[in-house]
């Protein structure tokens, strides 16, 4: 087995792994009919012309915070939704090659004593740091969010500025540069920024 293999599978039992203990001891999980998750790219059909920003989507998102406060929150890459069927094909086969890395992983670790100290109706805003793994690769990141207590005991969490991600930190300029060349485009921008808002549910 390649080291690059042996890395992407250790990664892969890594995560697995978070994602088996945070649900086990879950205080509360993503709602994913409840939320969103969108990422805004960024285009240019000829040198000269003004760039085009989109909104894209995925459709399926899960996760959860433990009562120790560790998080862990995957998004299904397969779900992307971009209106246009042809361009979510090339976006799972080309960019982030779904059959052998299906999601975008984040762990990290919330201050639940802010949390179990917000009443109904009251929010606090804070920065959770942790790592986002795409594609075998695993960087640190910090998203700025707003966390809301809402009266059923769920918590609406959301970013309160976008955080941008750049897949060139994860290894995937050369899907990008593919992207940009099929699509016939003068720019095609590695760097997005990602916005969401996440319902987790209290478990019982």
């Amino acid at each position: 087995m390649s080291t690059l293999t042996s890395r992407a599978a250790a990664a892969t039992l890594a995560l697995t792994a978070s994602l088996t203990c945070a649900a086990s001891h879950a205080a509360w999980r993503v709602d994913s009919g409840q939320s969103t998750f969108s990422f805004t790219t960024t285009k240019a059909a000829k040198p000269g012309a003004a760039a085009i920003e989109e909104v894209q989507t995925f459709r399926q998102i899960d996760g959860s915070v433990g009562d120790d406060g560790k998080l862990v929150f995957d998004v299904e890459l397969a779900s992307v939704e971009t209106n246009i069927g042809l361009r979510n094909d090339r976006l799972k086969d080309m960019l982030f090659k779904v059959a052998d890395h299906p999601r975008a992983v984040f762990t990290g670790t919330v201050d639940m004593r802010r949390v179990r100290a917000l009443r109904a109706g009251e929010s606090a805003d804070m920065d959770v740091s942790g790592q986002l793994a795409v594609s075998g690769e695993t960087r640190p990141i910090t998203a700025s969010v707003r966390v809301v207590r809402l009266a059923n005991g769920a918590l609406s969490v959301g970013t309160r500025v976008p955080v941008v991600v750049n897949l060139k930190d994860y290894g995937l300029q050369d899907e990008v540069e593919a992207l940009r060349v099929l699509m016939n485009l003068d720019v095609l921008s590695s760097a997005a920024p990602v916005s969401f808002t996440v319902m987790l549910k209290p478990q019982k």
